[in-house]
């Protein structure tokens, strides 16, 4: 038994002993796979560092310094996009066909595609206000074909690294323009217009592309694109907008989209007179606007009215007055517009029109002595009055005339107020004058006076009231003064053979 147990007890120390370097190789092993494991964590931490670096510091760099960019990181888009754009405009630029100038380089990069909208100015200059048959003469085509290929390199490798960059599809539309391939031009421009609306040159080229092709539907969609992001923009546009809204299937199309009162609607009437060949287009667009939800405004009418008047169509302009007049002082429209101050007015020419000057306040105020009642009231000083404006437009025809009212004042003024009648366009043409008014009248009193429109050269009539001063020293006021019930009575002709 003791010989078995020896036996075995030497067994037991034989497999300890041939174990002892299995276990050595496995930590051994075990320890190699920890260094590799960290030499692999280290590494890629590094690379993650380097990544991290070489990205941000890219980034920053694409503005400043585009060329310290790309050298950090050669696929970073903005700076190749910078790095185009700037030999684009060096190029345009060195063949003196457009100057075009760069921006800072903090500027947003959208803000970019500006720059090249000052080219539409000058292109639109030298169309006589339309774009000219082909859209391919500008912007890109003073890049030589070296100058082209970098370009579209630098444009083509940011669009691999940024397949969605509205910004390299525009400047491969602008290469592409120099050469005769205008379906990929289009194409190419149609793609930056569709990922980013802030692709103005994109979007202006879209315009014109479907102005030539007589699409004025997709002109105008494109028009109220670049008008919402880019309303600064809206003088290149406007010639091509005001010949559509002169043709009838252009026409139609504007007066849709101007149905919906976009944003920019108070400017295209602003401007739209200096953009057309007929001075009754607006108040054709004006007449459509009238009865649907989004009427024209006041500022609307006045920019047109403001164009006829210093036209000298004065008729137009009083007959475009009348049509958005409403029904309630349309039926008590005559010669002098709500004499008794029973409205507020609305600022149009053939309205009243205050201007509040220095020392005086203008406005239209309850009558103390009658419930109801409203008249002109006006408070001066103390101190020296200098300007201030009460006038109204007329139109009255050759002959004689009476103008009368009522007033009372409580004035301390040395010459006082007076109202006035000159042919419009003619402040030194005085055609009718009321006594001055000053001192205290504490009681409502009549006043009249009577004036002549000559056959010639008075075909519109401004009614004012002014200070009758000669000097400065006579424009010290104070007090205040009312006045109501103004109206203009055309006096009856008299017949010389009656009277015999």
């Amino acid at each position: 038994m003791r010989v078995e147990n020896d036996d075995q007890s030497r067994w037991r120390l034989l497999r300890r002993g041939m174990d002892l370097p299995s276990w050595s190789a496995v930590i051994k092993h075990a320890g190699q796979r920890s260094r590799l494991r960290l030499i692999i964590l280290v590494a890629l931490a590094l690379f993650l560092v380097w990544e991290v670096i070489t990205r941000s510091l890219a980034a920053y760099l694409a503005e400043a310094s585009p060329e310290m960019a790309i050298s950090l990181r050669s696929t970073e888009p903005t700076a190749l996009l910078n790095l185009a754009e700037d030999r684009l405009n060096l190029d345009t630029a060195a063949t003196e066909v457009e100057a075009v100038s760069t921006p800072a380089r903090k500027e947003a990069s959208d803000s970019r595609s500006e720059v090249k909208d000052n080219e539409a100015t000058q292109h639109l200059d030298r169309a006589g206000g339309s774009p000219s048959p082909s859209p391919q003469d500008h912007p890109a085509r003073g890049a030589n074909s070296q100058s082209s290929a970098q370009i579209r390199a630098w444009a083509e490798r940011a669009l691999l690294n940024d397949p969605l960059n509205a910004r390299a599809f525009r400047i491969l539309g602008q290469v592409s323009q120099s050469s005769s391939d205008e379906e990929r031009t289009e194409a190419l421009m149609q793609a930056a217009a569709r990922r980013s609306l802030f692709e103005s040159v994109a979007v202006y080229w879209m315009i014109r592309k479907s102005y030539q092709d007589h699409d004025y539907a997709a002109a105008l969609h494109y028009a109220d694109t670049l008008m919402r992001t880019r309303p600064q923009l809206l003088q290149y546009v406007m010639p091509m907008l005001g010949k559509m809204a002169e043709m009838p299937d252009g026409s139609y199309e504007l007066k849709q989209i101007l149905a919906g009162n976009p944003p920019w609607r108070p400017q295209f009437f602003a401007s739209l007179p200096a953009s057309i060949s007929d001075a009754r287009t607006p108040l054709d667009i004006l007449l459509t606007l009238k009865d649907t939800a989004t009427p024209p405004t006041t500022v609307d009418l006045r920019s047109y009215l403001d164009f006829l008047i210093n036209h000298g169509f004065h008729e137009l302009a009083y007959y475009t007055w009348l049509q958005f007049l409403p029904p309630e002082q349309f039926s008590k429209a005559g010669h002098l517009l709500d004499g008794s101050f029973e409205v507020a007015p609305s600022g149009l020419p053939f309205d009243w029109v205050f201007n509040q000057g220095s020392g005086v306040t203008i406005q239209i105020a309850a009558r103390p002595d009658q419930d109801g009642e409203h008249a002109l009231f006006m408070e001066f000083g103390p101190g020296r009055v200098e300007t201030f404006g009460v006038k109204q437009m007329t139109l009255l025809e050759p002959g004689n005339y009476k103008f009368r009212g009522k007033y009372k004042a409580d004035l301390v003024s040395e010459r006082g107020l007076e109202w006035r009648i000159t042919c419009a366009g003619e402040p030194a043409s005085q055609i009718g004058q009321s006594p001055a008014v000053t001192g205290s009248t504490p009681a409502w009193t009549d006043f009249e006076f009577s004036f002549a429109v000559p056959n010639a050269d008075c075909p519109a009539q401004n009614v004012s009231l002014a200070l009758d001063a000669r000097s400065a020293s006579e424009q010290f006021v104070s007090g205040s003064i009312w006045y109501d019930d103004l109206e203009i009575m055309r006096e009856p002709i008299v017949d010389s053979r009656s009277e015999q």
